[in-house]
């Protein structure tokens, strides 16, 4: 497969690169706002063996991150600290509760957080979502459930191995990050934490291609790579976005432990943010694939 700036006669037409550019993308997002929280329920719905599978992996890893992150010495750490419960009339909350709480919400963040960027996701449902974001740029007035359908069936042989390879990825990359940590290399830990964020973002654009390239899994994934490594600045850019809405800010919402302040997180990322998010991500692999990605059509003239 080449790798082109030349998209004169391109057969697969990406709908955002003719409306506008950024402008554009974000007019699609006011006017599809509504459709997007949809999307966002149904992501949410849809990944829940997902977020089993995270779970799992979270709670694998954490505790060789650090021996207080073992529920137990997590509790003990925080209660030792000064951590101390609420008494009143309503409430009889001891130290030890508190903690377990604050635990139980670091570990919804780890779920999420891997679920979000894609990293642990049901792949064959996120073809169908990157089908339906083709489907909202393109402007189109059809059924989105029928276009999510169609991009599930059509990319079931890919979007599987995907899914399965991305697990792998993740896992190796996380194992890796602890393992380094704890013997002091902290520069080949932060190495592995660069290659797995941008791996996220490479995800997306995996996804985006398969719907919209007739592409084998392993050329997929070396052009995702590639466009990636072409524009590199604008990537950073986008992976640095992915991590403040995907950690930083759920990060800081759900651990403030503030009732408020954790239904901001609710409201947000199971209603609004994760689909808009997954959007701009879409977009921005379109833009990407249109610009450098040579067509099927282009590859078999050649």
């Amino acid at each position: 497969m080449s790798i082109t700036e030349d998209r004169q006669g391109a057969t697969t037409v990406h709908a955002e690169s003719r409306r506008g550019g950024l402008l554009a993308v974000f007019q699609d997002v006011s006017s599809n706002i509504v459709r997007l929280m949809c999307c966002n329920i149904a992501f949410v719905v849809f990944n829940i063996p997902a977020m089993g599978i995270a779970y799992l992996i979270a709670a694998f890893i954490l505790p060789k991150f650090s021996a207080t992150l073992v529920p137990e010495e997590f509790v003990s750490t925080l209660v030792d600290m000064g951590l101390h419960g609420e008494t009143n009339r309503s409430n009889d909350i001891t130290g030890q509760e508190a903690a377990m709480s604050l635990y139980v919400l670091l570990m919804i963040f780890c779920i999420m957080l891997l679920v979000t960027s894609l990293l642990v996701c049901v792949g064959p449902v996120q073809t169908g979502f990157a089908r339906v974001y083709v489907h909202f740029a393109g402007g189109g007035s059809g059924s989105s459930v029928k276009e999510f359908i169609a991009g599930v069936r059509e990319n079931l042989k890919q979007s599987i191995p995907a899914m399965l390879i991305s697990f792998v990825v993740t896992f190796i990359c996380l194992l890796s990050v602890s393992f380094y940590l704890s013997i002091g290399l902290i520069p080949l830990a932060a190495l592995f934490a660069v290659i797995l964020v941008f791996f996220s973002l490479m995800q997306n654009i995996v996804y985006r291609m398969m719907v919209t390239e007739r592409l084998k899994l392993f050329q997929i994934y070396k052009n995702a790579l590639l466009v990636i490594l072409i524009k590199l600045l604008p990537s950073i850019g986008m992976v640095i976005l992915n991590v403040v809405v995907f950690a930083v800010v759920p990060f800081v919402l759900l651990m403030s432990s503030q009732l408020v302040l954790i239904g901001i997180y609710v409201f947000l990322y199971l209603f609004v943010l994760t689909a808009v998010m997954h959007y701009l991500n879409s977009s921005y692999a379109a833009g990407l694939i249109s610009r450098f990605v040579a067509a099927e059509g282009e590859e078999q003239d050649d």
